[in-house]
């Protein structure tokens, strides 16, 4: 039941001698399991095998591990949404749709504790805040829904009649009613829209030193795939149906970049937040910044994005008819104000100073301030070729 497209035959499924009876997407997986460790796991799932770090070994009892079988893989996963291609913003994903993989080890890694702390501190904010305004997170599944992280040893095709492991993050909804592929489709489009804006990021401090872009430090996003659960040896853990999210992340740690305010600055990445609030004109903005810095990049793994509302026909009409017929309306610019200010707090919280990279594009930092048309607080409304 390890399946991968062929890159020139879609739907073809790749034979090994082991596993030449296990294409059929109903084999059971204790005949998966039969199949794969024939002659013992380590056989073809060397420890350690297929990522540049070790994950470091963890108690179960103490890490919260789920209860893993000895023996044969833990979940069976489909990839049904992987639009992330290799770019100067992103890595190469070892994952395509169609793909069918195997998790055959799942551990809690300490080091990647800060990964939850975005819906902690968004639950303590609301509860706190009880619904007052200059609340700086805001609401959504992307905020509210908090999530667990596994490091899962993950087994694919080759592409070759064979396989390989590799080591990946596996995110999860802590509630199943969270674990809805429209869910999991949010943090990869969340990837994706980032690692564009890291593509154009990265071309933008290339040109700035003049070089070239491969050559120069950047900000590559890891790529993650959403994927729906075909089988599961742990249905406590997951079941049948239900929608993750696999992150190609072989690290053992994860460092916040921009997140609150409280972190250390680390001109890259704060240049980065800044580039996609300029380069949007102050529509999107990209948060929690985080990962890991290595000897020349900045790996990002799981941003999420802010996007301002898109303002309808019906909100542009009513505008401007309250225009022509009223003047000035001093409430609606007055939530204007309110909302421009709150936006302006937001940026400048998190990004407190600029770094000479951010004046090679913005050098009088205007990004979180967006032009006003038509009353509306937006880039441009469209009207009179604003």
């Amino acid at each position: 039941w390890l399946k991968k497209r062929n890159r020139g035959r879609e739907g073809d499924c790749l034979s090994h001698p082991r596993c030449d009876q296990a294409v059929a997407m109903g084999v059971p997986l204790s005949s998966c399991t039969k199949l794969l460790f024939e002659h013992g796991p380590d056989e073809y799932f060397e420890e350690g095998a297929g990522g540049p770090c070790q994950y470091p070994r963890q108690r179960n009892a103490d890490m919260g591990s789920p209860p893993q079988p000895t023996r044969g893989p833990q979940l069976a996963l489909r990839i049904e949404y992987a639009p992330i291609e290799e770019s100067l913003g992103a890595r190469a994903s070892p994952f395509a749709t169609g793909d069918e993989v195997a998790i055959v080890k799942l551990d809690k890694v300490k080091g990647w504790e800060p990964m939850g702390w975005r819906q902690e501190h968004c639950a303590k904010q609301r509860a706190a805040q009880q619904g007052a305004g200059g609340v700086v997170w805001p609401t959504g599944p992307r905020f509210s829904a908090a999530q667990r992280f596994w490091a899962a040893k993950v087994v694919a095709s080759d592409g070759r009649g064979g396989f390989e492991d590799h080591w990946c993050m596996l995110q999860m909804a802590v509630q199943s009613k969270d674990r809805s592929m429209e869910c999991a489709q949010l943090v990869v489009d969340d990837a994706k829209d980032a690692a564009s804006y890291a593509h154009r990021f990265n071309q933008q401090t290339a040109r700035s030193c003049d070089v070239d872009p491969a050559e120069v430090p950047g900000i590559r996003v890891c790529p993650a795939v959403a994927c729906y659960v075909l089988g599961s040896a742990i249905p406590d853990f997951a079941t049948p149906g239900e929608a993750v999210v696999l992150t190609s992340y072989p690290v053992a740690t994860v460092k916040k970049f921009v997140f609150d305010g409280g972190e250390d600055f680390v001109e890259l990445p704060q240049a980065f937040f800044h580039y996609v609030a300029w380069a949007s004109g102050s529509r999107e903005l990209v948060a929690d910044l985080q990962g890991v810095q290595d000897d020349r990049d900045v790996l990002i793994v799981d941003p999420v994005m802010l996007r301002a509302s898109k303002p309808t026909i019906g909100d542009l009409i009513g505008t401007l008819a309250t225009t022509a017929i009223q003047g000035s309306d001093q409430q609606q610019q007055q939530q204007t104000g309110d909302a421009v200010a709150a936006e302006q707090h937001r940026f400048d919280l998190w990004h407190p100073r600029c770094g000479q990279l951010c004046r090679g594009f913005d050098p009088q930092r205007r990004s979180a301030q967006p032009r006003k048309a038509c009353g509306l607080s937006m880039p441009t409304c469209g009207a009179g070729g604003a």
